[in-house]
């Protein structure tokens, strides 16, 4: 187990990203990130603001976002790059210029050692303004999702850990995200490191899939 030595609390992966204290502007976000990222996130929060300039600033899911009725788009620093969370429909409308990057479910990657496509990032916020516009975001319209079973071993792994009560509050989303993480892997050596990273993700309460996470309060 490594122990933060700032906040003091413990977490089974050493120099496991979490915040200290709670976040609640994002300049207190940028703040808290290395040197060398902080002009990287200033610069996607400019690109955002000029395409948005109606939108709100605000931490959700500990997260920089910008609101217009909605949240339009999340962005969050990482070890090797900046994640955009404009949702899935956006990564799909713009998959054609999405090639030379990772994504995954309404994400997109920019890594450090590349030029941030800024041009790219503005066009990505006009889009979600078009949809918050016409009220066709999936942000407001969740798909329904089948549950995925509980696998024996997982279920093992959170009674010894004493974690089944974080589990279940976690949303069903997360909770699907993680079984099929998990599952899906090919080697077992794979299945039981991202067994460890989940267990540690609901241990300290603030991540989910490597993202930043903040339960959302009555």
């Amino acid at each position: 187990m490594w122990q933060c030595p700032n906040c003091h609390r413990r977490f089974l992966n050493e120099n496991q990203s979490h915040f200290c204290r709670p976040i609640d502007t994002i300049d207190e976000y940028i703040a808290e990130q290395p040197e060398e990222v902080r002009p990287l996130l200033q610069s996607v929060r400019q690109t955002i603001r000029a395409a948005a300039p109606d939108a709100t600033e605000r931490i959700s899911w500990q997260m920089p976002t910008f609101w217009q009725g909605e949240n339009l788009i999340h962005f969050a620093a990482f070890q090797r790059h900046i994640s955009l969370y404009p949702g899935s429909e956006a990564v799909a409308a713009f998959a054609h210029r999405l090639k030379g990057y990772k994504t995954s479910k309404g994400c997109i990657q920019f890594p450090f050692d590349k030029p941030i496509d800024h041009e790219l990032i503005a066009d990505i916020v006009r889009f979600r303004l078009e949809q918050a516009a016409k009220g066709e975001s999936i942000f407001q319209k969740p798909a329904p999702r089948e549950r995925c079973p509980m696998p024996d071993f997982v279920a093992d792994a959170l009674t010894k850990a004493n974690l089944w009560e974080r589990y279940n509050v976690r949303p069903p989303y997360q909770q699907n995200d993680y079984l099929r993480w998990i599952t899906q892997a090919k080697r077992e050596e794979t299945r039981q490191k991202r067994l460890a990273q989940m267990l540690a993700e609901l241990e300290a309460g603030d991540a989910y899939m490597g993202m930043p996470y903040r339960a959302k309060t009555e």
